[in-house]
């Protein structure tokens, strides 16, 4: 635009010329925008200055670009350090003669695109991974850097990194142009720091629901969370995404859960995480021992067992037939047993989520009596006043049952 013409030649002597029009720079290097422009002999530039937009500010005194401007040798040249992305813009040179019609801006201005690098990842049909070294913009005749674990790699100054064994070429993957080394892309790399929660935390009992989430670093993000199961023979696969849940959990979830994270550079497994559930006693079982005959004189252990979390607080032992209970404890021992002692014994287990009952368990007694004693105990319950008596003999190889 000419904003002069009384007194001087027409517009052809008045001009600003960009070179190059546009350009394409990194986010956080410097960039210098130059021009050249041209004005009627006899005219002296008395002012010149860049600016944005239209309120044609001297970006030397613009709050978002001071200390970051600087104009070189002629003011035609501009140099920007420190890049930003909100530099994105178009950017005119205007100069001021020493006329008071003399002024003019070079309308079509020089376009700056601010870019980051960034690294894609793409997976071929062999296998073979491709990392590509991406701007948002065309840089001027790149030669590029690879680095992995921060250490360049050798002989790579393309834009594309192959990656062909998954355990050699692990690790974390990051680019660079060799103008602006200091200046280098997000790193891309593998799963790392997986971890497996079960939430919520705290106590948790049969009926209850929880959710397992799975967490992991990963750059690209994580495309497959898989969950698993620890077991002796082999691990039970139980399904995919972040969170798995199970509801109206029993004492048969309980165990050592994982999950694996899975992104284009490979995978990573978690700890294993805890999952406890409290129950009330079960499978409670009353046994006699020692097993096998039992005379009269003999002294057996009454043993009761009972699987429970929390452990079984109390067991308490009973008889049929009797209302008042025998005693506490996980064993009940009875000495010198008799006649008397023979029943249905059972025991019950109880912890702070309930209490459960065994099945009865059967201790019958043998006497020891020679079949003289069995004759004259036969005489005496036969003139007795009882009614029903049931009792264990043992002589030689005879059984007597009254």
């Amino acid at each position: 635009v000419i904003l002069c013409i009384s007194g001087y030649l027409g517009e052809q002597h008045w001009g600003v010329t960009y070179t190059p029009d546009s350009v394409c720079a990194l986010e956080g290097s410097s960039v210098d925008l130059s021009c050249s422009y041209k004005y009627p002999g006899g005219l002296r530039v008395t002012e010149s200055f860049w600016f944005i937009n239209e309120q044609r500010v001297d970006l030397r005194e613009d709050e978002q670009y001071k200390r970051r401007v600087q104009y070189h040798q002629t003011p035609c040249r501009m140099r920007i350090t420190n890049l930003r992305a909100s530099d994105a813009q178009t950017y005119k040179f205007r100069f001021i003669t020493d006329d008071p019609d003399g002024k003019y801006t070079g309308s079509s201005g020089v376009r700056l695109s601010v870019t980051d690098l960034k690294i894609k990842v793409l997976n071929t049909k062999e296998g073979v991974k491709q990392l590509i070294c991406s701007s948002t913009c065309t840089l001027t005749n790149p030669t590029y850097i690879w680095y992995r674990n921060e250490q360049p790699v050798s002989e790579q100054n393309r834009a594309v990194l192959y990656l062909r064994d998954r355990t050699v070429d692990a690790g974390s993957y990051s680019c660079a142009v060799k103008e602006h080394k200091e200046i280098r892309s997000a790193a891309v790399y593998s799963p790392k720091d997986t971890r497996a929660v079960v939430l919520p935390s705290g106590e948790r009992k049969e009926g209850d629901s929880v959710t397992l989430t799975c967490s992991s670093d990963a750059d690209p993000p994580v495309l497959t969370f898989n969950w698993f199961k620890q077991r002796p023979a082999a691990d039970e696969s139980l399904g995919t995404g972040q969170n798995y849940s199970i509801t109206n959990i029993s004492s048969q979830h309980r165990g050592l859960y994982y999950c694996t994270a899975l992104n284009q550079l490979g995978q990573h497994s978690s700890a294993p995480a805890r999952l406890d559930v409290f129950y009330s006693p079960k499978e409670t079982r009353a046994v006699v021992l020692p097993s096998g005959e039992r005379m009269e004189g003999d002294s057996v252990t009454l043993t009761c067992s009972s699987d429970a979390d929390p452990p079984v607080l109390t067991f308490n032992w009973f008889k049929q037939s009797v209302n008042e209970s025998l005693g506490t404890g996980h064993n009940y021992s009875i000495t010198n047993i008799s006649s008397q002692h023979s029943g249905l014994y059972y025991c019950t287990a109880l912890n702070q989520l309930g209490q459960h009952s065994s099945a009865p368990a059967r201790l019958d007694v043998f006497c020891k009596c020679s079949l003289f004693c069995m004759i004259l105990f036969l005489l005496s319950v036969r003139s007795s006043v009882i009614s029903s008596v049931s009792v264990l003999f043992r002589s030689s190889q005879t059984s007597i049952s009254i």
